[in-house]
């Protein structure tokens, strides 16, 4: 009976011992297993600065990354996997000047900046489109200590940030990509000869969920107390 005990507790240690060691890449990203229940919308507290927003103000890489791209190539960014995720590290470091630049979509080149005034995006006239609709959702609210870690050198106090849920959904039911919706962390800055803006920090991956979005918040918050 002992040894059957014995065997019993010796597995689940080793079992053990292999999840911790299993997760051990995942500690610097998001803290699994932690599960939080997503704020419903009536529960978050909105800055008012976020009431009349639309969705141009949120911007995020498109299903091919042809814009993110070559906006990234202007400013000669070469690590492009880190800056397609972490775009909040580059500004005020090597994206200085935060106006809108010309970058070739297609044949035609179209002015294009991650970075987007309030008075421009809210009244910013958006082509209608039969087969897409697009939408976006606040999720919950971010610490400006966390908004203010993810963009160290922007020069410039973070006044509110949110989590943020982009998308571009299909009509029509024909593939819009894998992943229709882009989940990210975005901070109200006022900026230098642009004014008050929406900057996106971070984005998550595809395979990555708000619960996801929430852990690592949750982690970086206590990360920074």
């Amino acid at each position: 009976m002992f040894s059957f005990l014995y065997n019993k507790l010796y597995k689940k240690i080793i079992l053990i011992s292999l999840i911790l060691l299993l997760s051990l890449p995942y500690i610097n990203q998001i803290p699994y297993p932690l599960l939080f229940d997503i704020p419903k919308s009536n529960e978050i507290k909105i800055a008012n600065e976020w009431k009349n927003l639309k969705y141009p103000c949120f911007k995020v890489e498109t299903l091919s990354g042809n814009w993110l791209s070559d906006y990234s190539g202007y400013f000669g960014i070469h690590d492009y996997e880190n800056f397609r995720l972490n775009p909040g590290l580059y500004f005020g470091k090597e994206i200085e000047d935060y106006r809108e630049k010309e970058v070739l979509i297609g044949y035609d080149p179209e002015p294009y900046s991650l970075i987007q005034p309030i008075d421009k995006c809210i009244n910013k006239e958006t082509k209608k489109n039969k087969s897409v609709e697009e939408a976006f959702y606040i999720l919950g609210e971010v610490n400006t200590d966390v908004c203010e870690f993810h963009a160290p050198h922007i020069q410039s106090k973070c006044k509110s940030s949110y989590i943020v849920q982009s998308c571009r959904f299909s009509k029509t039911g024909s593939m819009t990509g894998i992943n229709p919706c882009t989940i990210g962390i975005f901070g109200l800055f006022d900026l230098k000869k642009v004014g008050l803006s929406i900057v996106p920090l971070k984005y998550f991956q595809f395979f990555e969920n708000e619960n996801d979005a929430f852990n690592y918040i949750w982690f970086k918050e206590n990360l920074l107390k």
